[in-house]
């Protein structure tokens, strides 16, 4: 091993202190993996797949039937950015014509603040 670590030029180490260059470099893996993961921790999608329970400009109620007894089903934000599908085609929120007890499928991006984004609205074609 001795000849080998020097024909290409590896640092000579005793196993000390080799076990010690191995542990920096495990820990720093480590940290990395866990930075790494940590970036997905911050915010993760969540789909929703029920129906219209209740509809404002601003928000759409949706009922999945995973609902508690007595239990009102959750509101999502509709903002700006949120697209609203009527099948394959992006449409606007008029154009949409959402109406009560139509199914429907909601993305929403839920961050560790608690803020719930929702992405998009997906309805079956008229």
């Amino acid at each position: 091993m001795f000849a080998h670590a020097l024909a290409h030029g590896a640092p000579i180490l005793g196993n000390e202190e080799q076990m010690s260059h191995l542990r920096r470099r495990l820990v720093s893996m480590a940290i990395a993996i866990a930075i790494a993961g940590g970036a997905s921790a911050w915010a993760h999608q969540m789909t929703i797949k029920g129906t219209v329970a209740g509809l404002e400009p601003a928000r759409i109620q949706v009922k999945t039937g995973e609902e508690k007894k007595g239990e009102t089903p959750a509101w999502y934000p509709i903002g700006a950015k949120t697209k609203i599908l009527r099948g394959k085609k992006i449409v606007t929120f008029a154009e949409a014509k959402i109406t009560v007890g139509e199914r429907v499928v909601v993305t929403v991006d839920h961050e560790n603040d608690g803020k719930i984004t929702t992405l998009d609205i997906r309805l079956a074609e008229p």
